[in-house]
């Protein structure tokens, strides 16, 4: 049985990989949020299906706050008080659930990723991801959650390809309004 709870575990683990990745190619962040609240939903049940509590316990409180997050986006408020609040509860949910000095990492990795969602955009947000999936990654090489280890190297190239992606939208907007600039001011 335990075979059988750890291999829908980890198919779990995969599907969320494809949704994780797909999530940092939106550029809207509502939707960015959205879809990775039900990666982070499926991340969830593979952790507790493998024994990773410290995983399972975290993300049950990922998936409120990013439930906080999308709410507080819609009615446009911008105070710090939910990133804070959110960044407590998961330290909180990390003493409950301490599966040895690896819980750290996570811990850290969605401190991080909390307190920037609270305050970035999708394109700052992005950059920000490279620390916090660092660290995930780091926790899921502990708990042998080798979805989660696919999952959090495929989010880290993915970031990278958004980052490049709209970095290389911007440079191409920018030349192009430079250049009718330009046009305008020599007629």
């Amino acid at each position: 049985m335990q075979i059988f709870s750890t291999s829908i575990g980890h198919v779990l683990g995969f599907i969320s990989v494809g949704l994780f990745f797909y999530s940092y190619q939106c550029t809207e962040k509502r939707k960015l949020m959205v879809i990775q609240t039900i990666a982070t939903a499926l991340s969830c049940v593979q952790y507790l299906l493998i024994g990773a509590f410290s995983g399972f316990a975290l993300n049950v409180v990922c998936i409120i706050r990013n439930a906080a997050f999308y709410y507080r986006d819609k009615y446009k408020r911008t105070d710090l008080l939910i990133p804070i609040l959110f960044s407590l509860s998961i330290a909180a949910a990390s003493i409950f659930s301490w599966e040895g000095i690896h819980s750290l990492l996570i811990t850290l990795g969605l401190v991080v990723n909390t307190m920037c969602m609270g305050v970035f955009d999708a394109k700052d947000f992005r950059k920000t991801i490279l620390i916090s999936s660092s660290l995930i990654l780091l926790y899921n090489v502990f708990a042998f959650s080798y979805s989660g280890i696919l999952s959090e190297s495929i989010s880290l190239i993915s970031v990278v390809i958004g980052m490049l992606r709209y970095s290389g939208t911007q440079k191409t907007i920018h030349v192009q309004a430079q250049t009718q600039t330009n046009q305008r001011a020599a007629a």
